[in-house]
């Protein structure tokens, strides 16, 4: 998969806060925070695509999820693992992008 000329890229990506925020560069000089918690539940797995937003929220709840680690997906995504066993979320960097943008916006 190439990049096309105007989509950001990441170049860098670090888990700060215990895991439990994602921080991502982009080549735009943006840079993009995601919770942990806010990344577990907006996961683009197959069996979270089907719930409502609000069985969204109850995958996490109150308690505060941490990424435990980052598994690279070709060049394209990343597939966090999560400290509850969570880890069939692919999330690509449009994806990515899309939720920090939101998030910051929010």
């Amino acid at each position: 998969m190439s990049q096309s000329a105007d989509e950001p890229w990441p170049t860098e990506i670090r888990l700060t806060d215990n895991g439990r925020v994602l921080t991502i560069a982009l080549d735009t000089g943006e840079s993009l925070s995601l919770s942990s918690s806010y990344l577990r539940k907006m996961t683009p797995s197959v069996e979270a695509k089907r719930l409502t937003d609000d069985e969204r929220e109850k995958l996490v709840g109150a308690r505060q999820a941490r990424i435990t680690s980052i598994e690279p997906v070709g060049n394209y995504a990343i597939r966090p693992i999560f400290d509850d066993g969570h880890s069939t979320g692919i999330f690509s960097w449009t994806y990515l992008v899309e939720l920090g943008r939101k998030a910051r916006n929010a």
